[in-house]
């Protein structure tokens, strides 16, 4: 199997754990300005550290966008390699 069967069999499986992860990131930037109360908040820290389902689904969730990110440079470096 190559590295871009690869790659898109872990994007399509890892996606909607990244989806998630980028939502809650994006509300918890309004997190110090009171637009939601504390409860709320700490729904949404763990909705975003995957404390609720538990500590290791983020670090697998932390490899698997590491390894997004290499392979998706190694993909693009050799496709310019071989237009050359």
């Amino acid at each position: 199997m190559g590295i871009r069967k690869i790659h898109s069999l872990i994007g399509l499986i890892f996606a909607p754990f990244f989806i998630i992860t980028s939502l809650t990131g994006i509300v918890l930037l309004w997190r110090k300005a009171g637009v939601y109360e504390k409860e709320t908040k700490n729904f949404l820290l763990g909705m975003h550290n995957w404390e609720i389902a538990s500590s290791y689904i983020g670090v697998i969730l932390a490899f698997s966008l590491l390894f997004m990110t290499i392979s998706g440079l190694v993909i693009f470096f050799k496709s310019r390699r071989t237009r050359k």
